[in-house]
């Protein structure tokens, strides 16, 4: 398993541009910020599964999950908001797709450091790319942000309900982000 790990990071590592996170084109404002995390699928489909994978923890932590995440990622896209972009950041948010939908599928429980530092790359990375984009709109910004704790928001409903069907298809839609987050590194 460990074995596994480390060849899937290093495989990351040198592969090419990821494509999970196309361009945007995003504008100057909070609309268009707000907007922006709903028409990519790399932020759509990690920010629904977080908030479903999170509803699924102990109740004392999965609400941290989702908070630690817009915490996060909001610093990271700061930091790129006055700094030099970070060419390994797309490379990452591909990774994260994986991940998420690694987490979606299985059922085993990881220690809370485990989680908090899973949650806090994903975020990082995403909080980069992102970041990157919005070049100094602060008001984009904000609108990320907001939309980004939304959608956590969904995916936590989503996440608490206790249907059977619904479980499946939580399942399917990891293995679906599986295959588009890999896609995305060899791409």
């Amino acid at each position: 398993m460990k074995k596994s790990i480390l060849l899937a990071i290093g495989a990351s590592v040198v592969s090419g541009s990821a494509y999970a996170h196309p361009g945007h084109d995003l504008q100057v404002g909070f609309a268009s910020g707000f907007l922006h995390p709903l028409t990519g699928w790399d932020h759509l489909l990690v920010m629904l599964s977080l908030g479903i994978w999170a509803a699924r923890r102990p109740a004392q932590q999965g609400w941290q999950l989702p908070v630690l995440f817009v915490s996060v990622m909001a610093v990271f896209a700061a930091l790129a908001m006055v700094w030099l972009p970070m060419s390994l950041a797309e490379v990452l948010v591909a990774a994260s797709v994986l991940v998420m939908g690694g987490l979606l599928i299985v059922k085993g429980q990881f220690s809370r450091g485990a989680q908090f530092s899973v949650v806090a790359l994903v975020a990082a990375a995403h909080g980069y790319v992102h970041g990157t984009e919005l070049g100094q709109s602060w008001n984009a910004l904000g609108g990320m942000v907001l939309a980004t704790a939304g959608l956590h928001g969904l995916g936590w409903v989503l996440g608490r309900q206790q249907q059977p069907w619904l479980k499946m298809v939580t399942r399917l839609l990891g293995a679906v982000m599986m295959g588009l987050g890999a896609y995305w590194l060899v791409a």
